[in-house]
């Protein structure tokens, strides 16, 4: 590695170099076992697993060699894991000789803190793997390219609107997919399932896809066996469930749309011509289905090859396709398998349609881009229409019929202006549907089961917002998972279950939505990350006279982490600071709150949108400000009798026998004359979060939209603003942050 290592450095090389050899010893034992009859899929599966981990360790600490080799042996374990190659005894010795020069490369680190005069025998057994590869992998079939040919009767954007419809089906699927539970038959689940493949099938026939066409019908077999068995799906059959899909998302990413040469029909368009029926035109439906698709496993009766007892018996014990586990029982002959397959295959062909019908549309799909620049001009026409009725050239002026064409302008407006809104509020649904897929994820890889519990997804959010607070999502569960929840052992120790809790809920709030995120693991630890803050030289203040809301900011620090270790996916200090920022961006916030040995919540709090809010506007001093209209209560003048002032807590109003803290903006936002008599000014009412207080402002001017705008960057952050607007008379106004001011104030 060149330079001298630190003490840091080296303690990390020497747990490397421990738990490589206890890797490499765990892939061996289960590479032995691999004849013993269990499970051969999740042995090499698991030895793959012990591969990556190596892996990805040689890559952050920079050991090249093992990690090319551990690469490339990966993809040898990928040809036996997803192309379904059977392990030879010549394959599986090249593993265990990749075992060995690996387990002499850590021996090397072991020695040199770095692999590099193992150069030589890493890329010698790479070869060797890449030669296995080459003898196992099953041959490219060009017959069936990754293309829709593009004819007369299929456009280009036919062709992409078919392309971003299934990529819609198959978000559906996995949703089903992730949905499945194993404690009961999912018959209806597998039956729509099993549709929504169906549905992408039928298609891709009509477009000429063939390979998608054909992967579809592959899964719509495994799908079929599944529902007529009506038993408990497993883990496996999820997770095998979820590989399919992944590999149609692939296929779909990676289509070609070719141009049929000018002058000629292209064989899409043949094929199509003759598929249909005699004496039909071209364009029209296709005729109705004239067989009904039938199993593997209905054909090999239909054919006398088995009968119902014997596939009954096979469907029980399946793991695998159902053709050979009747051939591995000598049920059946190789040879009639194929027969029933290509029989299958004919059926499936023939099997589509249900006859003619008339489907309308009720939906277009709309650039993004001109949907915002529509929601800019909604803002503006908002803007320049309060500008028309404070114009000071109508003052005074008595203009009835002005007056009630104005009132019919100004609700046709707020009419667009709420459309345009709904155009661009979507459910935020589709991102807790990845953020599941996530979680399955790291709970595996970090062999710690996760019960993951999500609710609110049906709430609606600006698309705009939901693309920025995705990567928030990501970073927090992922320090959740590998940081928060503890591992299985620590969680036993501590009474706990095995199983670790996180929870992802969303819900309104005034004008803001709430997104929280809340794990059942070890909490942050305040010394922690206090020490840390002052070994980094970030440390403000006396520690013992923080609050603990102001020591948990330290973690959004640029840089900070508490993590012993760096993992694969967090650890290094970067995801919570990316938080942070993407929160800043669209006037959000995150709150914290933690209870040592029992958990962390974050509460991100954000706009519902980022344009365009109803608001109340007032006066302090000479300055503008607005509120949302969702947080505000009611209006009050309050007499000297209802106030306490005290020199500790602040002030208080006796608002009907409820002692409510005093918020004096004029002081907050340093305007010098501004009101500070809370009698002689008004007195505005607010909630956010459960919390009330009173705020204290000079003049009510009035109820309004309000075109939010983000404040010029040489301001900076102003604490309790989350942004400004436009008045109709030209003048600005501050919109108040309602739940950034009272945390400020109040805690």
């Amino acid at each position: 590695m060149g330079a001298p290592l630190d003490d840091e450095t080296r303690e990390i090389i020497i747990s490397f170099i421990e738990e490589g050899y206890e890797r490499l010893d765990d892939a061996e034992n289960q590479l032995s076992s691999l004849d013993d009859g269990e499970d051969r899929t999740a042995k090499l599966n698991s030895v793959f697993r012990l591969f990556h981990s190596v892996k990805g360790s040689a890559g952050y600490l920079g050991f090249d060699h093992i990690k090319q080799l551990t690469h490339v042996a990966e993809t040898l374990l990928d040809v036996f894991l997803k192309e379904k190659a059977e392990p030879s005894p010549n394959s599986v010795d090249v593993i265990f000789r990749t075992v060995d020069v690996l387990r002499s490369l850590i021996g090397i680190v072991e020695k040199e803190w770095s692999d590099l005069s193992g150069e030589a025998a890493a890329k010698t057994q790479a070869a060797a793997v890449e030669t296995a590869i080459a003898a196992l992998r099953k041959p490219a079939q060009p017959e069936v390219p990754n293309a829709i040919q593009l004819t007369a009767l299929v456009s280009r954007d036919m062709a992409e609107r078919f392309l971003g419809e299934c990529a819609d089906t198959l978000d559906s699927a996995e949703r089903i997919v992730l949905s499945l539970g194993n404690q009961s038959p999912e018959t209806e689940k597998i039956n729509d399932l099993f549709r929504a493949v169906h549905t992408v099938k039928g298609n891709s026939g009509f477009f000429g896809y063939q390979l998608l066409e054909s992967t579809c019908m592959e899964m719509e077999g495994i799908l079929d066996d599944a529902r007529k068995r009506q038993a408990p799906v497993s883990e496996a059959f999820c997770n095998g469930l979820i590989q399919f899909i992944d590999r149609l998302r692939k296929i779909l990413a990676e289509a070609e749309l070719l141009e049929v040469p000018e002058g000629g029909s292209g064989e899409a368009c043949d094929d199509l011509g003759d598929s249909l029926p005699e004496g039909s035109e071209t364009g029209a439906a296709p005729a109705q289905a004239k067989e009904a698709y039938k199993t593997l496993g209905e054909i090999l009766v239909d054919m006398g090859a088995v009968d119902s007892a014997q596939l009954d018996a096979a469907l029980k014990e399946q793991t695998r396709p159902i053709g050979e586990i009747l051939v591995q029982k000598g049920v059946v002959e190789p040879g009639i398998i194929e027969t029933a397959l290509k029989a299958q295959q004919t059926q499936a062909a023939a099997s589509e349609s249900e006859g003619p019908h008339e489907v309308v549309r009720r939906e277009i799909r709309v650039d993004t881009g001109k949907l915002d620049k529509l929601f800019e001009l909604v803002g503006e026409l908002i803007t320049a229409e309060a500008m028309v009725l404070n114009s000071p050239d109508l003052a005074g002026l008595r203009l009835d019929s002005f007056s009630k064409s104005f009132a019919r302008l100004n609700k046709i407006s707020r009419e667009i202006q709420e459309t345009t809104m709904m155009i661009r509020m979507i459910p935020l649904d589709g991102l807790f549907q990845k953020m599941r897929r996530l979680v399955r994820d790291l709970s595996r890889k970090f062999d710690k089961p996760i019960d993951f519990v999500v609710s609110g997804q049906d709430t609606e959010m600006d698309k705009n917002v939901i693309e920025q607070i995705a990567d928030p999502l990501v970073h927090i569960l992922r320090n959740a998972i590998d940081h928060g929840v503890e591992s299985r052992a620590k969680r036993l120790e501590a009474g706990k279950s095995e199983t670790g809790t996180v929870r992802l809920d969303a819900k309104y709030e005034g004008s803001d939505i709430w997104i929280t995120i809340k794990d059942d693991g070890a909490g942050l630890h305040r010394d922690r990350i206090l020490s840390k803050a002052a070994e980094r030289g970030i440390l403000r203040g006396d520690p013992a006279a923080m609050s603990d809301g102001e020591v948990w900011q330290y973690i959004f620090e640029p840089g900070f982490s508490t993590a012993a270790v760096v993992s694969e996916v967090s650890g290094r200090g970067v995801g919570l600071d990316v938080v942070k920022k993407n929160l800043e961006k669209i006037h959000g916030r995150i709150d914290i709150r933690t209870v040592p040995g029992n958990g962390t919540e974050f509460v991100l709090v954000i706009p519902l949108t980022m344009a365009i809010i109803d608001g109340i506007t007032v006066r302090v001093g000479q300055y503008r400000y607005s509120l949302p209209l969702g947080d505000i209560i009611e209006f009050v003048k309050v007499s000297s009798e209802q106030l306490t002032m005290t020199d500790t807590e602040g002030d208080t109003v006796n608002i009907r026998k409820e002692f409510l803290p005093l918020i004096k903006l004029s002081e907050v936002f340093r305007v010098a004359e501004g009101e500070r008599d809370p009698t002689k000014g008004i007195v505005i009412i607010v909630q956010n979060n459960g919390r009330k207080a009173c705020l204290l402002i000079d003049e009510v001017i009035g109820n309004q939209q309000i075109v939010v705008k983000s404040l010029s960057e040489y301001l900076g952050k102003v604490e309790g603003i989350s942004g400004c607007s436009i008045l109709g008379d030209g003048s600005v106004s501050f919109i108040v942050d309602t739940g950034r001011l009272l945390s400020l104030k109040l805690e």
